[in-house]
C-alpha cells in the first residue's frame, strides 16, 4: 500500500530523510533535530519499509544515498526551498486588512487590487468583505456605502454616484412605468427609490411596493430576471449594460444621496495611508473614463 501524503508519520520520517541525506550523516541530522541518532535511523528504516526501497548505503563510517535515495533527496530539497521562501514571505510580508462591501469588491477593487500589490512589494491587502456598516475595530482601511449628508468628519468620498432605474431587456414598460404593475426592488430599505421618486417629482407610494434584498448585486440580478425595476449606480452597473443584461428605464438620471467613502481607522498601519491615496486615484480615474 501507498504511503498517505497527509499521514503525520510519514512526513515526519520525510523530515528526518531530509536532513540525513543533505548532512550524509544520522549524527548531525540528530544534532539539528534534537533528538538520538538512533531515533533518525530508526525514523528513516521505517520510511524504507514504507516505500519498499533502500535509501541509504549504511557502511562503518559513512552512510551514501541509493539512487532511489538521491531522487527522493531531490525532491525533498526543492519542496523544503519552497516551504522556506514561503514562510519567510508570509513572516516578512506587511499585511493591510481593507474592509468593503462585496458589490464594491468585485465590481471595482478586486480587479485592481493585484497592481497595488505590485507596486508595493512585500505588503499584501487582506479583503474583509461586509455586508452593511463595518467594525472599524476589525480593519485598517474601511470603504462604507454611506448617504452623503452623514457625519463623514473622518471619511472621504470616494465615488459621487448616479441613480438610474434598470430593468431587463425587452420588459415593456413606458417612461411613467410608477403607474404600470412592474415593481420596484429594494436594496435593504425603502429609502434610495423614495429619494429618487421625490427627486424626480414621480409618486413616492410606489416605493411601497416590491420585495427588499439584502445583497446588493442580488437586486441587479433580479431586475436582469425580469422580476422587477432596480436603481442602478453609475458607473459600477456598466458590466451589465455592456453584457445587455439590464437597460436603463426612462430618462431621469440623478445624483445619488449615497457614496462610497473611505476612512482610516484608529489603531491604522502607516501603509493605510498609501492605500488611500492609491484608493483615491484610482476612483478619479473611473470617474473620469465613466
Amino acid at each position: 500500500m501507498l504511503p498517505d501524503p497527509k499521514d503525520p508519520s510519514y512526513l515526519g520520517a520525510l523530515v528526518y530523510f531530509h536532513h540525513a541525506a543533505e548532512s550524509l550523516s544520522f549524527s548531525r541530522a540528530a544534532q539539528t533535530l534534537n533528538v538520538t541518532p538512533s531515533a533518525v535511523s530508526h525514523r528513516i528504516t521505517a520510511l524504507e519499509n514504507t516505500l519498499g526501497k533502500r535509501l541509504f548505503e549504511r557502511r562503518v563510517r559513512e552512510i551514501r544515498l541509493t539512487q532511489d535515495g538521491a531522487e527522493l533527496a531531490r525532491a525533498t530539497a526543492v519542496i523544503w526551498n519552497e516551504l522556506k521562501e514561503i514562510t519567510g514571505q508570509l513572516t516578512t510580508q506587511e499585511v493591510l486588512r481593507v474592509s468593503v462591501g462585496p458589490y464594491l469588491s468585485s465590481q471595482w477593487l478586486l480587479p485592481r487590487i493585484g497592481a497595488f500589490e505590485a507596486q508595493n512589494p512585500g505588503l499584501r491587502v487582506d479583503m474583509i468583505h461586509v455586508i452593511g456598516k463595518p467594525d472599524a475595530g476589525l480593519a485598517d482601511v474601511s470603504i462604507i456605502w454611506a448617504e452623503l449628508e452623514s457625519d463623514t468628519t473622518e471619511s472621504v468620498l470616494l465615488f459621487d454616484t448616479n441613480a438610474v432605474p434598470v430593468a431587463a431587456p425587452g420588459v415593456q414598460i413606458s417612461d411613467n412605468f410608477w403607474d404600470e404593475t412592474l415593481p420596484p426592488i429594494h436594496y435593504r430599505n425603502r429609502s434610495t427609490w423614495r429619494h429618487w421618486l421625490f427627486t424626480i417629482g414621480a409618486p413616492v407610494e410606489f416605493a411601497e411596493r416590491g420585495e427588499v434584498l439584502e445583497e446588493p448585486h442580488m437586486v441587479l440580478e433580479a431586475a436582469a430576471y425580469k422580476r422587477g425595476i432596480a436603481i442602478g449606480f453609475l458607473p459600477f452597473i456598466g458590466k451589465f449594460f455592456d453584457q445587455g443584461r439590464l437597460v436603463q428605464v426612462g430618462l431621469h438620471s440623478i445624483r445619488s444621496n449615497r457614496g462610497y467613502f473611505l476612512q482610516l481607522n484608529s489603531g491604522a498601519k502607516p501603509k493605510a495611508r498609501l492605500f488611500a491615496d492609491w484608493a483615491g486615484n484610482q476612483a478619479k480615474e473611473l470617474m473620469i473614463w465613466s
